[in-house]
């Protein structure tokens, strides 16, 4: 295959139907951080009697009704919120965002409430734990850790952190997560500022500080091992300084978060590091995620809050373009945060709904002569062929069983020629961006020839005499050696 002159880079995938089992689920991973905290995007109402009760959880429905129409087969809900929790503990209390009052339950278990109508959904929720920070010094939580560890707790401008340099700490949280993981039949636990606090004056050395996290990690990863779950955490979205792009001093490795050990370790199964940043501070930091993740699932963390004029100043192009090539380097994305999504800021759900669809394409860029295709019953090696026609399985991906949304075409590089499988009815053939801008339109034949077409993805359109148009697959037109790309990812090192 090492010879070969046809590519076949990429393959769009269609997201299984929400009934499907969801460890068999082949999609990539498209998450949500859906915040609790001061019902920043659930709740907005207080549950105090069967009314409002009833209100707050179908306002849980709306939002997860809408989320599964943009493709969102994961959601992190924030479950331990600063020292607090949104279900019935016996190790910390309940949190205010639901019934309105500190330590007050809101009448159900919103938890377990939530974990129903994700499944109903066929999404994961993952019970997303605030591990350091336990919020405001006289804040519920943090009063409450206060009067029970005395010696625990530090005060940073006015808030609370649990001291990482304590071994009480990681016995804390993992207790913590060890009772949900029993209790709860959730997909995953997810770690959130599992690190030293921003302004922690770090008197230890930068190995000793990695450590002390580690500690916490390990602790957490024995407590919820042997449950069928997923551990996951949010590192700062630089890893460290990459040879030709810094991280202005601000990376994961730094503050104590050393997330690609923790993946090579086996103590992590998945990493959403939080990647608020555009051009030279995102793109080369992705590859280096993907360049380091051995084998597990990555999912950028996009700061679409940035849309809002109140955040930042960003448009929505940016996140097109961040989206598509974390598609491109096999990433999944997780939302930051549900709110946005749901309010359409910047049109990111008609984006989603709409334009970018169901289907993410997933690339796979190093095929061998021991690549086989995965899932065919006959393990026979793969050829050209396997990845032109609907239902076949991608070489060199986890994946064990697709249903692609269209055909792939096969780009000839050797001729510059997309040869069409089969015969189409119409004239014309539109070869269109993902965008759906027309870059070149050719007379229908077998054999189009594309050497006046850019290098790109591009969907396959035609037109007939009634001028009714009819989308037939996709194609990658790349007239560069395949191993090209892995050879600019050596660059960033």
């Amino acid at each position: 295959m090492r010879n070969a002159t046809l590519l076949i880079a990429y393959l769009l995938l269609l997201a299984l139907p929400a009934a499907a089992e969801r460890e068999q689920r082949d999609e990539p991973i498209r998450a949500v951080w859906l915040t609790t905290i001061g019902g920043l995007d659930w709740p907005r109402t207080y549950a105090t009697n069967d009314y409002t009760r009833r209100q707050q959880q179908n306002e849980l429905i709306e939002m997860l009704d809408t989320l599964k129409r943009i493709g969102i087969n994961t959601v992190l809900l924030q479950t331990r919120v600063r020292g607090t929790v949104i279900y019935p503990s016996k190790i910390e209390p309940w949190d205010a965002c639901l019934s309105g009052t500190p330590g007050q339950s809101p009448g159900y278990d919103p938890l377990q409430f939530a974990i129903n109508e994700c499944h109903r959904r066929g999404m994961e929720l993952h019970a997303w734990v605030v591990t350091i920070p336990v919020g405001k010094w006289n804040g519920y939580g943090c009063k409450t850790l206060r009067r029970k560890y005395p010696q625990l707790i530090k005060q940073i401008d006015g808030e609370g952190y649990m001291d990482p340099e304590k071994a009480q700490t990681g016995d804390i949280i993992a207790a913590v997560c060890n009772e949900i993981v029993r209790n709860y039949n959730v997909d995953g636990i997810h770690l959130d500022y599992i690190r030293y606090p921003d302004k922690w004056k770090i008197r230890v050395t930068g190995d000793k500080a990695r450590e002390n996290i580690t500690s916490i990690v390990r602790k957490i990863n024995k407590a919820v091992r042997g449950k069928d779950v997923k551990l996951s955490c949010s590192p700062i979205g630089k890893y460290s300084d990459l040879t030709r792009y810094s991280s202005h001093g601000w990376n994961a490795r730094g503050k104590g978060q050393d997330a690609q050990a923790w993946l090579r370790e086996g103590m992590m199964d998945q990493l959403y590091p939080m990647m608020y940043f555009q051009g030279d501070n995102f793109y080369p930091f992705a590859i280096d995620w993907m360049e380091h993740a051995e084998g597990k699932e990555i999912a950028a963390g996009l700061g679409i809050y940035l849309l809002d004029r109140r955040h930042g100043n960003w448009t929505i192009d940016e996140v097109k373009r961040q989206m598509y090539v974390t598609a491109q380097l096999g990433m999944g994305v997780c939302f930051f945060r549900a709110r946005f999504l749901y309010d359409n800021t910047q049109g990111i759900y008609d984006f989603l709904r709409y334009e970018y669809g169901r289907g993410v394409p997933l690339w796979s860029p190093v095929y061998g002569a021991d690549d086989y295709c995965r899932g065919d019953p006959r393990g026979r090696p793969c050829t050209a062929n396997d990845a032109s026609i609907v239902g076949a399985y991608p070489c060199g991906r986890p994946h064990t069983r697709v249903a692609p949304t269209l055909p792939i075409f096969i780009y000839d590089r050797s001729k510059e020629t997309v040869t069409l499988t089969e015969s189409y009815d119409g004239d014309y053939l539109f070869i269109e961006t993902l965008q759906g801008r027309i870059v070149a339109t050719k007379p229908l034949a077998t054999t189009i020839n594309v050497a006046d077409v850019p290098e790109g993805m591009y969907y396959l359109r035609t037109i007939n005499r009634k001028r009714r148009t009819h989308r037939i697959g996709c194609c990658v037109i790349m007239r560069r050696d395949k191993f090209d790309i892995y050879q600019k990812i050596n660059t960033f090192r």
